[in-house]
């Protein structure tokens, strides 16, 4: 499903955020992932013609953009692959990336590949499974525009590399509109990797419904990477559009994944919600965090108990919609003015509403 649109069409105000959190992110990712190993991939599976209508850079060019500036210099190979299904689109990029090359490093390598990203992913796969050889550290960018040719087998057989990382939009929009149609049960059997979304056709309510399909798709993939968040997108309507999920096996990448979507300014057509939230709720990213909200979590979730600061801060990450630099000065060091926190252990010489690693606090 999706509309077909022209070789090159205008940019839309949520492209414009989605691709500001991918360039984000892909800079806190390089630096990473280069320091640790000799080659590191990125694959863009719906990549488009490189250039929208006002000249605007699609995702290949954002990322072979930003990997050339990094301040990081990435030492080994750097691979890039670009998938897209439509054959003018992929001549289109081919050319805009020909135009870009001359002042990429020796140590970039691209590939434009004109075909489905389901097709071009399982080759890979299936050459490294005959070569018994496992995939290169990879950040897999999954953005169709409908719901066609992002099957959950192809998703499930990346995340079984345990270092790769994927970014994919889950167009509900798209796919609560068809959920009943005649001629979509197989393809909605792939994309979820299972048939338990059928119960979804008969839910009436809107809310009951979108958290059903929510849920079963972020199940499906925490059954195969240990951390996986997702963002609601809204439209101007109040009304979900899509929703990012984010999956990867450290801890660290999800921090930083965070940190990229808060980055993005709130204003506008369109906003981002933190759908994984530990207490259910969906705030909407704001300019200013609510430092009380995070306290009256920690509260509530470590009542009466002792907890090393360590702890603290991979709840924080893991379970709710913060980020690390939220929690000592702005809720931490209050909460200890207030007495709702007493620190038991510490290093020597600690300053109060300080929480050095090693810290352990109990919650009243």
């Amino acid at each position: 499903m999706g509309g077909e649109r022209e070789t090159v069409w205008e940019i839309d105000p949520h492209t414009l955020k989605k691709h500001t959190i991918l360039k984000r992110y892909w800079e806190a990712w390089l630096p990473i992932m280069g320091s640790w190993n000799g080659r590191i991939l990125f694959i863009d599976g719906f990549a488009g013609p490189g250039k929208y209508k006002a000249g605007e850079d699609g995702s290949p060019l954002i990322v072979l953009k930003a990997a050339r500036d990094h301040t990081y210099k990435v030492k080994g190979e750097v691979l890039f692959l670009f998938i897209e299904r439509d054959k003018a689109r992929a001549e289109h990029l081919a050319q805009t990336i020909k135009e870009l090359n001359p002042g990429l490093p020796t140590n970039f390598k691209y590939e434009v590949a004109n075909g489905t990203f389901n097709d071009e992913m399982g080759s890979v796969l299936n050459y490294l499974d005959e070569q018994k050889k496992k995939l290169a550290p990879a950040f897999v960018f999954i953005d169709p525009f409908g719901f066609s040719h992002t099957p959950f087998n192809t998703i499930a057989r990346i995340l079984q590399n345990p270092r790769s990382e994927i970014l994919v939009t889950f167009m509900y929009e798209e796919i609560n509109r068809f959920l009943a149609h005649p001629e979509q049960p197989q393809n909605y059997d792939a994309l979820f990797g299972t048939d338990e979304w059928r119960k979804a056709i008969d839910m009436k309510q809107p809310e009951e419904r979108r958290r059903f399909l929510h849920d079963l798709y972020l199940g499906q993939l925490r059954k195969l990477a240990k951390y996986v968040r997702s963002f609601e997108m809204l439209n101007k309507g109040n009304r979900t559009d899509y929703f990012l999920f984010f999956a990867t096996n450290g801890l660290l990448g999800l921090e930083k994944m965070k940190e990229a979507m808060w980055k993005v300014a709130p204003a506008g057509d369109y906003q981002f919600s933190d759908y994984t939230d530990a207490l259910g709720v969906m705030p909407l990213f704001a300019d200013k965090p609510d430092f009380p909200r995070l306290g009256k979590i920690l509260r509530e979730k470590f009542a009466a108990k002792e907890m090393p600061i360590e702890a603290i801060e991979e709840f924080v990450i893991v379970e709710t919609p913060f980020l690390k630099t939220h929690i000592k000065r702005n809720t931490l060091a209050p909460m200890e003015d207030e007495q709702r926190i007493v620190v038991v252990a510490s290093k020597q010489g600690r300053k109060r509403g300080t929480f050095p690693p090693g810290t352990t606090i109990r919650f009243s």
